[in-house]
């Protein structure tokens, strides 16, 4: 009786670890607002536009963002609180710290370059994203 106990009792813990970072990433997210910080001066957008786009992630690294009816793949790799994202057809590497990554809610942010020329700046974008259906053009 007590092995059964005991078997039980490491079943649940195991089945109660989280999944890897990887894993709850895999499928499609939508963005649902964006703040823009560039200092001390902020604005959220809640509303959206047809340039707000689907990111579907697959288990193999590559990302699709679909917009406009189109899509534009892109390899992804998470390393930490970080994810890389880097063009299929070349360009730099994007890099996003990842604040938040549950089963349904992702917040990424993502620095980015001052405006004007000086010190102490801060310019970046924080995206808030929730979990949704793959496009049907990418099944």
């Amino acid at each position: 009786m007590r092995f059964f106990n005991l078997l039980s009792l490491l079943f649940f813990i195991c089945s109660c670890q989280p999944l890897p970072r990887n894993e709850v990433l895999i499928g499609a997210w939508k963005v649902d607002s964006t703040y823009m910080y560039y200092n001390r001066f902020s604005y959220t957008d809640r509303k959206g536009g047809p340039d707000w786009a689907v990111y579907v992630y697959d288990s193999i690294g590559v990302m699709k963002e679909v917009k406009f009816d189109s899509y534009q793949t892109y390899f992804y790799e998470l390393k930490g609180d970080s994810m890389m994202v880097r063009p299929t057809q070349g360009g730099d590497d994007i890099r996003f710290e990842i604040l938040e990554l549950e089963k349904d809610r992702l917040i990424l942010k993502k620095k980015k370059q001052p405006v004007f020329k000086g010190e102490n700046q801060e310019r970046y974008e924080i995206r808030f994203l929730s979990r949704t259906v793959v496009p049907e053009d990418l099944g």
